[in-house]
């Protein structure tokens, strides 16, 4: 499976959970001239931007630990970009989405304001 295809698995599944959570798909796939954000939602008074990770068992590195400072500004800019076009005032928190997968079982984790705005 390629990485584009994989990435897409991860964002179903995830976009799946987050509304089993509670929160509200407001975008899919976001982009921008400065990159893309996987799912922008709503969690009750918050605006969330969710990164999502998709990672098999064999991997390594756990799905979370692949969003490094450089991608943490990356998708600031982006969410800044979206805020400022959309007209939106609203507290937000970026959320990551952590999916481990192995041919038995699947692990999601989610990280409610995984790093700071």
């Amino acid at each position: 499976m390629n990485k584009r295809t994989l990435g897409s698995k991860g964002e179903i599944i995830a976009k799946e959970f987050l509304q089993k959570q509670g929160y509200k798909i407001k975008e899919e796939n976001f982009w921008s001239r400065y990159g893309e954000i996987d799912i922008i939602a709503e969690d009750d008074d918050y605006l969330v931007f969710v990164e999502v990770k998709f990672s098999h068992q064999t991997s390594y590195v756990r799905p979370q630990e692949q969003i490094t400072y450089y991608k943490q500004q990356h998708l600031k800019r982006v969410a800044n970009y979206y805020l400022v076009t959309q007209q939106i005032e609203k507290d937000c928190r970026f959320d990551v989405v952590a999916i481990l997968q192995n041919e038995e079982q699947q692990e999601i984790e989610l990280i409610r304001n995984a790093f700071l705005v």
